[in-house]
């Protein structure tokens, strides 16, 4: 599946850092990305993160008031459509790029998540990873979504009639988990809130090819280890962390037969 090109699914993986240079220098460290700029205007560039010579993602200077976090796009075939049908709380308002129009909102749970329709000819082919399996296979790949909602599963019946996910109930250590299905194939989940004192939020897992040796690194360039690196039995070895702007990202060697 073709995320650029699919109707629900995550395509896009943004970086609003408060510091450029110091997350630029974290994040190359710790995943080995390449960096490329694209000018945006004069005063203004877009750093474009690689894994393999393949667009993973992008990371530009955050807006005034916004603390650095990553945040997810959407893709979707009618923007207008979706946002003329549906009374979305809208944070950053409808704008068109060179690449497609795109919109920000705050879900009934109080995540953020951005929504996208690529305008033709800027679907990335071969620059990125254009398959979802491909991003499980790849270190430094964006890979694995996961929403923590106060309430997942009112999170997860929204989100299915908002985008026509697949969403299927199962049983974890820690309650019901909601994995988001597209096209029969998973990209997620959506699950409830491990500490109630943080908001509802949207995270990811990128892949790696050795998460304890990731964990080192990140203590080394002074990123705080808030889950420890540990086993899920048919799913592989997780770790969480917030960077040293205190913006938060997960990492996973996933099991073979989870790829």
């Amino acid at each position: 599946m073709n995320p650029f090109q699919t109707h629900g699914a995550i395509s896009w993986h943004e970086y609003l850092a408060a510091d450029v240079p110091s997350a630029l220098k974290f994040y190359t460290e710790l995943l080995g990305w390449g960096i490329s700029d694209m000018p945006l205007s004069d005063d203004e560039v877009y750093t474009l993160l690689h894994s393999k010579s393949k667009h993973v993602g992008g990371l530009m200077a955050c807006p005034p008031g916004v603390p650095a976090c990553w945040t997810y796009y959407v893709t979707v075939s009618d923007i207008q459509k979706l946002l003329g049908e549906n009374e979305l709380n809208l944070v950053v308002p409808l704008n068109d790029t060179m690449v497609g129009p795109f919109a920000g909102f705050l879900d009934p749970e109080g995540a953020y998540i951005s929504v996208i329709q690529y305008h033709d000819g800027n679907e990335q082919g071969d620059e990125a990873i254009a398959d979802t399996q491909e991003a499980f296979l790849t270190h430094g790949a964006f890979s694995w979504f996961e929403l923590q909602a106060a309430d997942p599963k009112a999170a997860a019946d929204w989100y299915s009639k908002l985008f026509g996910w697949t969403i299927t109930e199962a049983q974890m250590p820690g309650g019901s988990y909601y994995v988001i299905s597209i096209e029969g194939i998973k990209i997620g989940g959506i699950m409830k809130l491990v500490d109630p004192d943080i908001p509802s939020h949207w995270n990811c897992y990128v892949t790696v090819d050795d998460v304890d040796a990731v964990q080192a690194k990140a203590a080394e360039l002074g990123a705080t280890i808030t889950v420890p690196a540990f086993d899920l039995p048919e799913v592989g070895r997780l770790l969480h962390i917030c960077d040293p702007a205190g913006a938060a990202l997960a990492f996973a060697t996933w099991l073979s037969e989870h790829e």
